[in-house]
């Protein structure tokens, strides 16, 4: 009677792997070749599932940890540790030996694994025109003038604090403000009760400081009750329209503010200006940099960081070298 691969779900990761490859090559579904390759590659996958989700036999495997490995080849492709095909390749084995495990259910086209360990393409390839501080005033005095202060308060937060939009429309500016005093950082939640999306922004620079006091002068009493999830549905859809509109006509966006605070982190951490500003920072001090940029702005993957301070060197060259 031949044996299901079912059977192997609840046997350890990584032997359980090697069993099932063993009968996909008894069944001619693989190669010799082909499975000892694939039971190299598994091995890794079972380690990172060991030590970083407790994750140690096949049963507990499903799509989330998977998509969390690929997350973690995609960082160290970034820093350059593992080339994209090798990632590729590791992703791959995961989805064949879950392939065979489940009789087809993991299956998946060798393309889109490729896809799933590609990079966005989204790169910065302009200077932030947030940069020029006379033309970010005079849109913020604009919006102030024709809509509200709450919604120039708004766009100074994202400017000068890094949040999100959402982040700054929950934000409340008198906490902040004391807590900056106190400790030099705050704690910013975008809104959500999941932990994860609450992390510590610095706030120690004297323009921060004197953005949170108009921030909390303008607010008033308006934080003394929390906005709740339906204010932010009608607040963004009838008087963000606007705002951006006037922030389009002056050649800014929130995200261009954002790029603009990032980009003064970046030369904070690194001490080289971001790629944007044709900085060219070393590897060690631009990934750390990198790093934390992710971080303030929103516990981003370190790769998106290009669609604010630029791609890094290394990667534009590479870039070149494929097209050609």
């Amino acid at each position: 009677m031949k044996q299901s691969f079912h059977l192997h779900f609840d046997r350890d990761l990584s032997k359980a792997g090697s069993a099932i490859l063993r009968e996909a090559v008894r069944r001619g579904l693989l190669s010799q070749h082909e499975a000892m390759i694939h039971d190299q590659q598994w091995a890794q996958f079972s380690i990172y599932a060991k030590e970083s989700h407790e994750v140690d036999i096949l049963e507990l495997v499903n799509k989330k940890l998977v998509r969390q490995y690929g997350e973690e080849l995609c960082i160290q492709v970034y820093h350059g540790n593992l080339s994209q095909q090798g990632a590729a390749n590791l992703l791959e084995t995961v989805y064949s030996v879950m392939a065979l495990a489940t009789d087809g259910g993991w299956k998946v086209a060798t393309a889109d694994v490729g896809d799933r360990i590609g990079f966005p393409n989204h790169a910065r390839i302009t200077v932030p025109r947030s940069l020029d501080q006379a033309r970010f005033e005079a849109a913020v005095e604009d919006v102030q003038t024709r809509l509200s202060e709450h919604l120039a308060v708004v766009i100074m937060l994202v400017r000068y604090l890094g949040i999100s939009l959402r982040e700054a429309f929950f934000f409340d500016a008198r906490i902040a403000l004391n807590d900056a005093k106190a400790d030099g950082y705050h704690s910013v939640s975008n809104g959500s009760e999941d932990p994860y999306d609450h992390r510590k922004i610095n706030i120690s620079g004297g323009k921060q400081i004197a953005v949170l006091e108009t921030a909390s002068a303008v607010q008033g009493v308006r934080h003394c009750h929390h906005p709740r999830q339906e204010a932010w549905r009608i607040w963004r859809q009838n008087s963000l329209p606007a705002a951006k509109e006037l922030l389009l006509a002056h050649g800014l966006n929130f995200d261009d503010c954002r790029s603009a605070y990032a980009c003064e982190l970046y030369e904070q951490w690194a001490d080289h200006k971001a790629p944007i500003l044709g900085g060219n920072a070393p590897h060690d001090e631009d990934l750390e940099a990198r790093d934390h940029v992710a971080y303030e702005l929103g516990n981003l993957r370190i790769w998106e960081t290009d669609a604010y301070v630029g791609a890094r060197a290394t990667l534009l060259k590479e870039a070149a070298g494929t097209s050609r």
